[in-house]
């Protein structure tokens, strides 16, 4: 066995401590989704967020692209990021102790709204400064199928669901640190609309952990 799989298994092992949400909650938030397009709940220990808080630390960021499209679908943004993840680092093992309880979750529920649990396969870490901008209402890539979960490591920042580009009928959800955010995606009860969302107020420094299924990965067109 390779020294990479050895520290990766061993950190799956202790993360499994770190992560306080139960397959009955994710179970109630995933039930939300195809009403509410977002729910958030309890996630991670503060040990757990200090964990993954000192490993964003030693990850390699870049600028995100300022302004996406053009015109009245421009999409501005401002945070740095960190794509992809390097292997066996702890991002990795929070990503499989949250598919095991999603499939756990989907296993209990009478009528599950995916077919089968989604395997993450996109992984990204973003760090807003204090100040920033975040980012404008839009929606997700339309390779993104299923489900997005966003994991809140550290800071202060305010998301919202909108009904359309210019915000309109924003309804708040709470993004404290530890929560997870959950957010519906084309498949997710049988659907393939795309919510909405934008992130702005950014009053302390905010990380967060992004994990998405791309079904480009999946096809091998990127």
């Amino acid at each position: 066995m390779s020294a990479l799989r050895t520290r990766a298994i061993a950190a799956a092992t202790a993360f499994d401590h770190q992560v306080i949400a139960t397959p009955e909650e994710f179970g109630h938030a995933l039930a939300r989704l195809a009403d509410d397009d977002a729910a958030s709940i309890d996630f991670l220990s503060p040990e757990g967020c200090a964990d993954l808080l000192a490993a964003s630390r030693r990850l390699p960021y870049r600028e995100a692209t300022p302004v996406i499209g053009e015109g009245e679908r421009a999409v501005r943004q401002d945070f740095q990021i960190c794509m992809p993840v390097p292997d066996g680092s702890p991002f990795h093992a929070c990503r499989d102790k949250l598919e095991r309880l999603l499939a756990r979750a989907l296993a209990a529920m009478p009528v599950p709204p995916l077919d089968a649990p989604p395997r993450l396969n996109d992984l990204v870490v973003q760090r807003y400064p204090v100040g920033s901008l975040g980012i404008t209402a839009h929606r997700d890539h339309v390779g993104y199928r299923d489900l997005v979960a966003i994991v809140t490591i550290a800071g202060q920042a305010r998301f919202f669901i909108s009904s359309d580009r210019s915000g309109e009928n924003a309804r708040e959800v709470p993004i404290p640190p530890g929560s997870l955010l959950l957010m519906r995606a084309p498949g997710f009860a049988g659907r393939d609309d795309r919510p909405f969302h934008f992130l702005n107020e950014v009053s302390e420094e905010r990380v967060c952990l992004g994990l998405r299924r791309d079904v480009r990965v999946e096809a091998g067109s990127v």
